[in-house]
């Protein structure tokens, strides 16, 4: 893996991803193994093959980000601003480090989560957790939250931390909860955490713009249980905490597990409630029809009225199947549960 400089500079990322491009042009062979050895669609591709493809920009600032050891141009660019910040600023490298590590909902401002980032510039400051439990958590670091409850039993009940987290939504809301490295690491702090007593439904108000880590809205809650099922799509934290007696109906779960049929199918047999969550219109808009025939099979009605937002004014779920060129496995999934032929609202835009 090539090392970034310890002041990288975007434009010069740039100049050498065009010049990574003109080399595959010209079929320069050092520029088509670089292509091979780091490009998944350039993989087991002979020379008059790769060139076949016709690759452009946007593949060569992909390798070149995968050459430094990122999956996307977005994360090194994100990477490269991260680094030029703590250079100027060392005293927000936490702050900038969490941003990377929680999306905006759990952190505040505008940004997505980054876990590729947030892990270069944890190997890059080891020492950024300190001796924080709630930041134990989010790296998985079982031992230090052992050390804080010998000190203290009752922290597991409270939140703490820069960012106010308590401490099961610290683990399953991190970004790192599903990346290799920290994925068991993490599954054994939410073991430890509920052994220890910590509620299984700890939850925090949105904190996403126009809201803030200090002022939070409190009348849209993520559970615990959201971050395990809902992002990280984990089946087996979603179980740790379905079996601790968490409440799979807690507004966001179920929704948000759709593209992880195995979270959707736990937190389903768990008591989840399929009428009003939308988690049926969602189902149509995801490829495969899994998620949806496990809502039918549990009781979800094929004729479900819309709710609000996007799905209003297209009537019932067969209609919105047809809009949005489902599959006949969708659609042959809801006739089979028994979505009415009479189809209310619009067809066409």
């Amino acid at each position: 893996m090539k090392r970034i400089p310890p002041r990288p500079d975007i434009g010069h990322l740039k100049k050498q991803a065009k010049e990574l491009l003109a080399g595959y042009r010209q079929g320069d062979h050092a520029a088509l193994r670089r292509f091979r050895e780091s490009l998944p669609a350039a993989r087991d591709k002979d020379d008059n093959g790769l060139l076949a493809q016709s690759l452009r920009l946007h593949d060569a600032q992909s390798c070149l980000a995968r050459e430094y050891g990122f999956p996307s141009w977005a994360d090194l660019q994100v990477f490269v601003l991260a680094r030029q910040a703590l250079a100027d600023t060392p005293g927000r490298t936490l702050q900038h480090w969490l941003q990377m590590l929680y999306a905006n909902d759990v952190a505040g401002g505008h940004n997505a989560s980054r876990p590729a980032v947030a892990i270069r510039l944890l190997e890059e400051n080891p020492a950024l957790p300190g001796d924080d439990p709630y930041l134990a958590c989010a790296v998985g670091d079982e031992p230090a939250l052992r050390r804080a409850t010998a000190r203290d039993p009752a922290w597991v009940h409270r939140a703490g931390g820069p960012l106010y987290l308590p401490p099961l939504v610290a683990v399953t809301h991190s970004a790192l909860a599903n990346q290799p490295g920290f994925r068991e690491r993490l599954h054994k702090c939410v073991s430890f955490l509920l052994n220890a007593g910590a509620p299984p439904d700890q939850s925090i108000g949105n904190r996403m713009h126009p809201a803030s880590v200090e002022h939070p809205d409190e009348t849209e809650q993520f559970s615990a249980l959201y971050g395990a099922a809902g992002k990280a799509r984990d089946p087996e934290l979603t179980r740790l905490l379905l079996d601790a007696g968490a409440n799979p109906n807690d507004g966001e779960s179920l929704y948000h597990s759709l593209e992880a049929p195995e979270c959707t199918r736990l937190l389903l047999e768990a008591g989840a409630k399929i009428a009003g969550s939308n988690a049926i219109y969602r189902a149509l808009d995801l490829r495969e029809p899994r998620a949806l025939q496990l809502l039918l099979a549990h009781g979800g009605d094929p004729n479900e009225p819309p709710g609000g937002g996007p799905t209003a004014e297209w009537g019932a779920p067969l209609l919105w199947a047809i809009r949005r060129r489902c599959s006949i496995e969708h659609i042959q999934s809801l006739i089979d549960a028994g979505a009415s032929r009479r189809l209310g609202g619009r067809l066409h835009a």
